[in-house]
């Protein structure tokens, strides 16, 4: 039996409904950092495609950085959800589940943001931060912690798509 026997439209709709849950999770996630710190993407990222508006400039970026991770995430969780012998993860619960982890994400991310804009001290060692204004530091600490927080987060979906297809205890 192939690692994965499956449907090409239900690869397809995993593969590209977790990338545009992830690019719709860094679409909303920078236009609300553009604001907070435009300089954020006008001066500590690299020009991109030649656009100066901000909040474009944060759209490209959002797209940009969705789809390596976006599109690893959805080739991992359609092989660990839907590969193999044992029951599959529908494709519905697959994706709640991963948006469910995008919000948790999120949510550290703005924790981690208010800590810093309350108090105005970094999260994080302050090497890692451009520079050490209020809405740097926390565009900054929100950005980490997203990062931090993502991975784990991703890992323990991975995890609970693995454990959801153990066949049912035999009585």
């Amino acid at each position: 039996m192939p690692l994965l026997a499956e449907r090409r439209s239900v690869s397809y709709a995993v593969i590209l409904g977790i990338w545009g849950l992830t690019f719709g999770y860094c679409l909303l996630h920078d236009q609300y950092l553009v604001r907070l710190a435009p300089e954020h993407f006008t001066v500590y990222h690299p020009p991109l495609w030649g656009i100066e508006n901000p909040p474009l400039l944060a759209s490209a970026w959002a797209f940009r950085a969705s789809i390596g991770p976006g599109m690893i995430m959805g080739m991992a969780a359609l092989f660990v959800g839907r590969g193999g012998r044992r029951p599959k993860v529908p494709v519905k619960t697959m994706l709640k589940g991963y948006a469910l982890g995008l919000l948790v994400t999120e949510i550290s991310g703005l924790g981690a943001g208010a800590w810093s804009w309350f108090t105005g001290r970094t999260l994080y060692p302050e090497i890692i931060y451009p520079e050490l204004t209020r809405p740097l530091i926390t565009s900054q600490s929100i950005q980490l912690t997203c990062y931090l927080a993502g991975t784990v987060v991703a890992v323990v979906y991975l995890v609970w798509l693995w454990r959801r297809r153990a066949p049912a205890p035999r009585t």
